[in-house]
């Protein structure tokens, strides 16, 4: 991401800064007094640097800041201010950052004279000078009060040209920083000549100020819109003063605020945009849910947000703001359509990247209105807050989620983590899913010691221990997170396949051990992978594979019932929620299930053709694993996939014989030799 510094100390360079800050874009900002700073909004984006830099310092200072090249500079100083603009673009240009200029559109009044020169309107109302010094002089031939509201900078210029009896008719208008004062202390301005303001000025207060000072001719710079300009020149001509406008030293090239606003925000995504964003969402993690739990970015996110969603208890104790007791993605979009808020803020409990709906949140709106500026603040999850209560680092323990899917198969998943790591953290939806959890540790006789915490950082907060035993009757109200101590955690098998006499078999035909295993290894599975077992028949393929890893999705196709009955009592007796076994025969049982990763065929009931049809519609880039007995198979196999390409082709044939012991001799029994055969479709 690009980095940015402006130099500020104009209405467009606090503009800039505040936008930046409303669309979560950090920034540094240069001023040159302690009064400049002031007037920005200093906070965890936006950092201020106070002082006054000649071109050597400013490339000193940006390169000390580690601004390089690619980085923008963008010079939002004074129109007048013809230096400093010229030490910040040959200081960016020596520190190889890309140079913006902030230019402000001229001023003008009704038939105002065109700024080439020295010019008086034809009514006499309206005098335009070249030069400061100019104006100064002219000063010399006029009579009545002069109101000079050029800022202290060139005061000296006017003091030190004019004589006494004109100095005393001058009122200058500055603004109340401690350098100013002292500017006008030093060019003998009286207090009472003082007047000390801070803008914007309108119409009505710049001539109540000309009246009440018997004001007869006002001294204004060509500032533009943002500097009031036609404000005074108004004001002048109403109360019958004669205005006396100092031209721009030089025109410039450049761009407007909002231009400048799309370079930096384009440079930051990386990418073009349609159009600049009209409305910043912030999707926030609030962490546990009281308000000490919060970090200052999200609060002041929330404090600058126009509106607020968020569950009824995330939102019912903000004051002063118009909030909605909303969570839900589909019914936030409406509101954001009718109410088009500028700042939009979404609170979420916890942290916003922890089995948060801040992920599903930021997709839908992105897809809702790609052109939103879209911002997601971390929040103190319950898992931290948690292990600092228990005194407890969580960068060696696994973590897990139950909140709002309490389905066995996540519960198998959760068990199978607390058997082979010593720590576990889990986020809970209450206390049932605590109970069930410790039911299950109590079924596979997992020792092990239990802390629950509820209501976490509120003033009623509970952290206890228990045993499992406890635990499977634990009440409370409201989320709860857990860490399970495991007193006695299993070495996880590096190669966890079984043994043939693992499985309950009966009389169905069941896939030898050497062949399965070999099988599972050429299926190059890998985590969260989608598996078919077709013809699964005890299902000892489908359990092992099962058991590799609990994120793997694990499909038993089998049409025989007692077969079906087989696998699922296997998958039971293992202790795996990732086995759903589908009772009928392929390929018309396969409808309706998700796209495979993977496929083995250990039976095709004669419907091999239909069943790789089948399955190819479904996706590309499949790895198939078949198991043949006979030649015949194994033609048929090459003829089903002859209309495709077939990538990674390989096939084995394994003949594997068993020692069996007769009598005093042991004797080799040989198996039925089987084809394996692999490919990629």
């Amino acid at each position: 991401m690009k980095r940015t510094v402006i130099f500020s100390g104009t209405t467009e360079g606090r503009w800039l800064s505040e936008r930046l800050c409303a669309m979560g874009q950090p920034h540094l900002v240069c001023v040159a007094t302690e009064y400049g700073k002031e007037m920005m909004q200093e906070n965890s984006l936006t950092r201020v640097h106070v002082g006054r830099m000649d071109t050597e310092e400013m490339t000193q200072f940006l390169q000390a800041e580690g601004y390089g090249r690619g980085d923008l500079v963008v010079d939002a100083t004074h129109p007048y201010a013809v230096s400093a603009s010229q030490n910040i673009k040959a200081a960016a240009g020596a520190a190889h950052c890309r140079y913006l200029r902030v230019v402000r559109a001229p001023g003008s009044a009704p038939g105002d004279p065109a700024p080439e020169g020295n010019r008086t309107r034809e009514d006499g109302q309206i005098h335009v000078y070249k030069t400061t010094l100019e104006c100064a002089l002219a000063l010399n031939e006029c009579s009545g009060n002069i109101l000079l509201t050029t800022g202290s900078k060139d005061l000296g210029l006017f003091c030190r040209n004019v004589p006494e009896e004109v100095k005393k008719r001058l009122y200058v208008r500055v603004l109340p920083s401690p350098e100013s004062l002292h500017l006008c202390l030093e060019e003998g301005i009286g207090p009472d000549h003082v007047i000390a303001m801070h803008g914007p000025f309108g119409l009505e207060l710049n001539l109540a100020l000309i009246r009440q000072y018997q004001i007869r001719h006002l001294v204004t710079k060509e500032s533009g819109s943002e500097g009031g300009f036609e404000e005074k020149v108004k004001a002048a001509g109403a109360a019958g003063a004669v205005c006396h406008v100092i031209c721009r030293p030089l025109v410039e090239t450049g761009m407007g605020a909002e231009e400048a606003l799309r370079e930096i925000l384009e440079a930051g995504a990386g990418r073009p945009l349609s159009k600049l964003p009209e409305m910043t969402v912030t999707l926030a993690g609030i962490g546990m849910g009281s308000l000490s739990g919060e970090t200052c970015e999200v609060r002041e996110a929330v404090e600058s947000a126009d509106v607020v969603f968020g569950a009824a208890r995330l939102v019912q104790g903000l004051q002063k703001k118009e909030t909605y007791a909303l969570y839900q993605t589909a019914d936030i979009i409406p509101v954001l359509e009718n109410r088009k808020p500028r700042r939009a803020v979404v609170l979420f409990s916890g942290d916003t990247g922890f089995f948060s709906g801040a992920k599903s949140a930021a997709g839908q709106l992105k897809a809702w209105n790609r052109d939103i500026d879209l911002r997601i603040l971390p929040g103190i999850s319950s898992v931290s807050f948690l292990a600092a209560k228990l005194q407890e680092s969580y960068e060696d323990a696994a973590l897990f989620s139950l909140h709002g899917r309490n389905s066995d198969r996540h519960m198998a998943e959760l068990i199978w983590k607390i058997r082979h790591n010593g720590k576990v953290f889990i986020l809970l939806s209450g206390a049932e899913d605590l109970q069930g959890a410790a039911s299950r540790i109590l079924e596979a006789g997992i020792r092990c010691r239990i802390y629950a915490g509820s209501s976490l950082s509120y003033s009623h907060e509970k952290v206890e221990e228990l045993t499992p035993e406890e635990a499977s009757g634990y009440t409370c109200d409201g989320p709860v997170t857990a860490m399970i101590r495991n007193l006695s955690p299993e070495k996880r098998l590096l190669i966890p396949l079984r043994k043939d006499g693992d499985f309950v078999r009966g009389r169905v035909p069941m896939t030898k051990e050497c062949v399965r295993h070999e099988s599972i290894i050429r299926l190059s599975l890998r985590e969260s992978d989608t598996l078919y077992d077709i013809g699964s028949g005890t299902g000892s393929v489908a359990v092992d594979a099962a058991s590799l890893h609990p994120s793997l999705n694990v499909f038993a196709i089998e049409k025989r019932p007692e077969a079906a009955a087989l696998t699922r009592e296997n998958a039971s007796r293992s202790g795996l929620g990732n086995v759903t076994v589908i009772e009928g025969e392929a390929p018309g049982a396969l409808e309706g299930l998700p796209a495979p990763d993977c496929v083995f065929v250990g039976g095709s009931g004669g419907q091999l053709a239909g069943i790789i049809e089948a399955v190819h519609a479904k996706r590309s880039g499949i790895r198939f694993v078949i198991n043949a007995v006979s030649i015949e198979t194994v033609v048929q196999i090459q003829e089903a996939v002859r209309r495709y390409t077939p990538e990674k082709a390989e096939a084995v044939q394994l003949s594997v014989n068993e020692v069996r012991r007769l009598g005093a001799h042991h004797l080799l029994q040989a198996n039925n030799p089987v084809f394996v055969v692999s490919f990629t479709l």
